[in-house]
C-alpha cells in the first residue's frame, strides 16, 4: 500500500492552488496535505511548512536558529512544482498497512494522529 496525495489546502482552509505569496522567493506557508491509501478511500491530514531559504535565513538571523522538522524548502513558490514533488515523495511511502505507510508520510508532514494513544 502506498500513500496518495488527495488534496492540498492551507491550514486556514484555503485552496492552496489559489494562494500566491507576496514574495515568491522569500516566503513561508503552512500547507495541510490530505493523504490516504492509494487503494482506498478517505484521507488524513499532514501539515508541512513550505518555505524558501531566504525565509529560513531571516528566521535564523532573527532567532538564532530554525527547527527543521516538517519543513519543505524550495527556492521559489511554484505551486505545481511543490504539489508534484510532494505527491512523488508521498507515493514512495509504503507499508503493508495504511498505518505503516502513514507513519512514513509523517516524516514529511505532521500527522494529525502522531503520538495518538487510544
Amino acid at each position: 500500500m502506498h500513500g496518495l496525495l488527495k488534496s492540498i489546502w492551507t491550514i486556514d482552509g484555503e485552496d492552496a492552488s489559489q494562494v500566491i505569496p507576496d514574495d515568491a522567493k522569500c516566503f513561508s506557508i503552512w500547507l495541510r496535505l490530505h493523504v490516504g491509501p492509494s487503494n482506498g478511500e478517505g484521507s488524513e491530514s499532514f501539515d508541512v511548512n513550505v518555505c524558501s531559504p531566504c525565509w529560513r535565513a531571516g528566521q535564523c538571523a532573527r532567532d538564532g536558529f530554525v527547527v527543521g522538522r516538517h519543513h519543505f524548502v524550495v527556492n521559489e513558490y511554484r505551486f505545481e512544482l511543490i504539489r508534484d514533488k510532494l505527491a512523488q515523495l508521498i507515493s514512495g511511502c509504503s507499508g503493508t498497512t495504511w498505518h505503516e505507510a502513514a507513519t512514513k508520510v509523517a516524516r514529511i508532514g505532521g500527522w494529525e494522529f502522531e503520538d495518538y494513544v487510544p
